[in-house]
């Protein structure tokens, strides 16, 4: 099947959205489909380049997903349309499938290419905020997922969007895959936990990882630390937020990156404290793999996924429930019961096997 990936952001870090999206187009082609992406977002470009994939550059201009960039919509869409049925048309590609990653596409596109016969998919990676839920196109958008199916990556996401409108049965959950044997495998011989050892350990390491904005909720985290004397917490992420957070506890270190399959063998426990909608929240089903206990808030799009005897699952923004939660999970058979789960949930819920299948299963 001939299949097209677009997505038109001029810059974009390698994100969640950017690796899902290249773990499909390879997937995908492994399986003998005929895939290409199309588009301007630079991160994806040079990945996709760097495999070998097919890749067409084509830059259309911001999609309008700022106050200007909304306003400045109105008289740019016809000029991007004609872009975009242009190359369409010159590359004489027959398109049979199309994942819309961007939301200029979308307005865009798919009224002509669903009138062609063409099986149109939104995907949603991102977290709906105010960019959505207020934005002057929003009324259109919704007219048109009638026409489409709208793929969303956990059930929590799936329901804001019908909240906002969307047809139920027009709108998919398809959770995030991650290559689950890439961390079993790092994890090598796991030595045995400090705290598994002796019941009276001085540290027990804390880890996050995420980006340092308010959304992420890390402020949180730091608060329900500050009254644990036998934790310490390292955070891998950079943002707008970093130097607060830096200054709020001695408690914490904050590195930018690190290699995530060695980080994860460092730790005794990964928690992410997102306070607001978090589409998916991978890091969660890394560490899984890699038998590492977790922590996640409702917010997070993989809790509802999760049994409580595969995570802990919190309120979010609630700073008592997780300082709760981090001594919970000390408990020698609590954190045994997680470590052990989590490679064989992770596996049977969160391959990249499951969602290549379902993606393809779709098409």
């Amino acid at each position: 099947m001939n299949i097209l990936f677009t997505r038109f952001p001029l810059e974009s870090a390698f994100g969640g959205a950017e690796v899902q999206t290249l773990s499909l187009i390879k997937g995908l082609t492994g399986r003998g489909h005929e895939v290409e992406f199309m588009g301007s977002c630079k991160t994806l470009l040079e990945k996709t380049q760097d495999t070998g994939l097919k890749t067409q550059e084509l830059c259309i201009g911001n999609p309008p997903v700022t106050k200007f960039g909304a306003i400045s919509f109105m008289w740019r869409k016809m000029r991007m349309k004609r872009q975009l049925e242009q190359y369409l048309q010159a590359t004489n590609y027959k398109l049979q499938a199309i994942f819309m990653l961007s939301l200029s596409e979308k307005l865009l596109l798919t009224d002509h290419l669903v009138s062609q016969g063409v099986q149109v998919f939104w995907v949603e990676h991102d977290r709906v905020g105010k960019w959505l839920t207020k934005n002057p196109w929003l009324p259109r958008l919704r007219k048109l997922s009638e026409r489409v199916t709208t793929i969303v990556v956990s059930d929590l996401s799936k329901e804001i969007y019908v909240k906002m409108g969307w047809k139920p049965e027009r709108v998919v959950a398809i959770p995030n895959g991650i290559d689950v044997e890439r961390f079993i495998r790092g994890t090598g011989q796991r030595p045995v936990r400090p705290h598994a050892r002796d019941a009276h350990a001085t540290h027990f390491k804390l880890g996050c990882i995420a980006r340092l904005t308010k959304d992420k909720g890390v402020d949180v985290l730091i608060d329900a630390i500050k009254d644990i004397p036998n934790v310490e917490l390292t955070i891998v992420g950079q943002g707008p937020e970093e130097k607060h957070i830096g200054s709020m506890s001695k408690q914490i270190k904050i590195i930018p990156t690190t290699d995530v399959t060695s980080f994860y063998q460092q730790i005794d426990c990964l928690i992410l404290p997102s306070r607001d909608h978090d589409p998916f929240g991978l890091v969660i089903a890394e560490a899984m793999s890699a038998g590492v206990p977790t922590i996640c808030t409702d917010a997070c799009g993989i809790s509802a996924h999760l049994e409580s005897d595969e995570s802990i699952i919190i309120p979010a923004g609630d700073a008592s429930a997780l300082k709760e939660a981090i001594i919970r999970i000390q408990d020698k058979e609590t954190w045994s019961k997680l470590s052990k789960n989590g490679p064989r949930i992770a596996q049977e819920k969160f391959s990249l096997e499951k969602m290549i299948s379902a993606y393809e299963a779709l098409i």
